[in-house]
């Protein structure tokens, strides 16, 4: 039976819930799903801790346990770096020369099968002689971004300032109403140097202003609701720093223009975001043609408004959200269609994102004990669910029209799902009092480690504490000698955390590096303590700061607290451990896999291993495993 599967799809769908699906689909919401479920198994799956996105991302196409491919969270510390340097490079575990493990598509390489790797939060460069990487919406460090400018619009008339007014004969344009010459500024967010590209409103028939783009020969002429063809432009743009750290420099760049409506004496039109079109695939060279093919097409025009008005917009933005999320879908259907009939793919790794988003916003507001709880937002957050899920659907269906056969396996699968949680730690405060840390003021509001005065330095994704070491830590003060003791000082502290105000515990697990062993971690890149949080405890509660423990704000340290509730972040998966549940809500993924050689209508009801995709996808395809691969075959599934 092996035999018969001849491509495998696998739909990476980030934060996707268990309970979501299995409800939705019980109430007739998800086709899609519902098919690939009844012809297919369905199970619930650990991840590896720390349950997050770029550790399981890797595992899911490693087989690999965190200890194995060494991504521990978006920020990797490797001893022999000064602690904050792992905390400037966020995500630098998604890049192939940090990950310790044989990725799957690598080992279909070899065997000659050609491979797609689509907006997964791993695998930078792919390094494949048949295969391609392709990024898109996921950032990726030590990549140019994708976009550098979002979309504008702008009304130009006769009297708008800098516009000037020519003479179409010289220019061989033709209009009834006076020629506006205007510039189109290109500048803002990664621009670095403000451009202009130059057009024309024109009324060639007395119908109103149409726009008029220079091409090389003659001029392009759009009409009310049209978008033009891409214009092209060189531009200057920065590195970016922030969340991701991505490349900068003179790059080449695309966008289009859309006249929206005629206005007295002009025309108002919109700019798409600007398009870089280069350095974002893998071999390089086909950024323009995968644009070119995939964005701005017709059938984007129907996904511009909600299907149904949306009357749950709870804080003013969830129905642009879900548009933008059903643009990106459709995105990427047309991007894996596109590379299905350009290299004809035979293994495809894609990523979605939605519902991690989802779940981040909006899990807290569906439980009761949310202090901002409220019946009538839970019911309005539960309808976002509903939508989202939806969406999700859709984008299911849509690939599989367009990507699968009867002879394709389809793996839908999630990196982790997420529980409730909105009560905030503060760990800084906390390692201060102990006197285990301290920060100096560097100006009004923003502090910075003293690393002189810190002996133990918490990390916060993941949750490990770094002893500062002399002799392995290059700022390190605390003596070999010393080390057992300080490290039984934090985990005397970290075990006796309680809430000051409730008396409920803080954390529920804490391990040091060589006891972490057991839940696969304990490499050189595990901090000397692990320790896990007890919902609704978290740390994260919006802003980047947070996570970036070299550094503090008044936020952290003027204000004297301990832990205090927020409504911004309500859904956290990284802090628990792999099977964590409050209520229906569950920290586990969600694995359904359907096709050739696999048993149908099937639900397991135990779990499954993350670390189980990879060679039982391998299985199937009748090549080896990833070399450090350490799941099992899921013989159990199939026939």
């Amino acid at each position: 039976m092996r035999n018969e599967v001849r491509e495998v799809l696998v739909i990476g769908l980030d934060g996707a819930m268990y309970y979501f699906i299995k409800h939705f689909i019980d109430e007739g919401m998800l086709p899609n799903l519902e098919a690939l479920v009844n012809n297919g198994v369905i199970a619930e799956a650990l991840p590896c801790p720390p349950t997050d996105t770029p550790t399981n991302w890797t595992t899911i196409a490693t087989g690999a346990s965190t200890a194995t491919h060494g991504v521990t969270s978006f920020y990797i510390h490797i001893p022999g770096e000064p602690f904050e340097l792992g905390q400037k490079l966020r995500s630098r575990g998604q890049l192939t020369k940090y990950c310790k493990a044989e990725y799957l598509w690598n080992v279909a390489d070899r065997y000659g099968i050609p491979a797609l790797v689509l907006n997964y939060p791993a695998c930078w460069p792919g390094n494949m002689k048949h295969g391609y990487v392709c990024l898109y919406t996921w950032s990726m460090p030590e990549s140019v971004p994708r976009i550098v400018s979002g979309a504008h619009e702008y009304v130009i008339t006769i009297s708008t300032p800098g516009v000037r007014l020519v003479d179409g004969s010289r220019l061989g344009l033709s209009s009834v109403k006076p020629v506006i010459a205007f510039k189109v500024p290109l500048k803002g967010d990664l621009i670095e140097e403000e451009a202009f590209v130059e057009l024309y409103a024109i009324d060639p028939d007395g119908s109103g202003y149409k726009i008029a783009i220079p091409r090389n020969k003659g001029y392009e002429i759009v009409d009310i609701g049209r978008w033009s063809d891409w214009i092209q432009v060189k531009l200057r743009i920065s590195e970016r720093g922030g969340w991701v750290r991505t490349k900068g420099g003179i790059v080449r760049c695309m966008f289009k223009i859309k006249p929206i409506e005629r206005v007295e004496d002009g025309i108002k039109f919109m700019r798409s975001e600007i398009f870089t079109i280069e350095g974002w695939t893998d071999p390089a060279g086909i950024e323009e043609e995968v644009l070119r093919h995939t964005h701005y097409l017709g059938d984007e025009e129907a996904l511009l408004e909600p299907r149904r008005k949306l009357e749950y917009d709870i804080f003013g933005e969830e129905a642009k959200f879900l548009i933008r999320q059903r643009v990106q879908a459709l995105r990427l259907v047309r991007m894996a269609k596109f590379f299905k009939e350009k290299m004809r793919w035979r293994l495809c790794f894609l990523h979605y994102h939605i519902m991690d988003s989802v779940n981040h916003r909006f899990l807290g507001y569906l439980d009761k004990r949310f202090p901002f709880y409220d019946e009538d937002k839970a019911e309005l957050a539960w309808k976002f669910y509903e939508e989202s899920y939806k969406i999700v659907d859709e984008f299911i269906g849509l690939l599989l029209k367009k990507c699968a056969s009867n002879n394709t396996l389809v793996v839908v699968v999630s990196d982790h799902a997420a529980v409730p949680a909105w009560r905030t730690v503060n760990i800084r405060r906390i390692f201060i009092d102990e006197g285990l840390l301290k920060y100096k003021r560097v100006e009004a509001g923003t502090y910075l480690v003293d690393w002189k005065g810190t002996k133990a330095f918490p990390w916060i994704e993941p949750l490990m504490v770094w002893i500062n070491l002399k002799g392995r830590d290059p700022q390190g003060v605390v003596p070999p000698g010393e080390y057992e003791e300080i490290r039984e000082q934090v985990i005397d502290v970290l075990q006796n955390l309680k809430d000051p105000e409730t008396g409920d515990r803080i954390a529920t697990m804490v391990l040091t590096r060589e006891e972490s062993v057991n839940i696969g971690m304990g490499d050189e890149r595990t901090g000397d303590v692990i320790y896990f949080l007890r919902p609704p405890y978290t740390i994260w509660c919006g802003p980047i700061e947070d996570l970036l423990t070299y550094m503090a704000t008044d936020r952290h340290l003027g204000e004297d607290w301990i832990v205090k509730d927020q409504m911004r972040v309500t859904g956290i998966h990284g802090y628990y451990l792999p099977n964590e549940k409050v209520g229906d809500f569950s920290n586990a993924a969600v694995l359904i896999m359907s096709g050739p050689g696999v048993e149908r209508g099937v639900e397991l009801r135990r779990f499954v291993k993350l670390m189980d995709v990879a060679p039982t996808i391998a299985h199937l395809m009748n090549i080896p495993p990833p070399k450090d691969n350490e799941g099992r075959v899921l013989y159990e599934i199939l026939v």
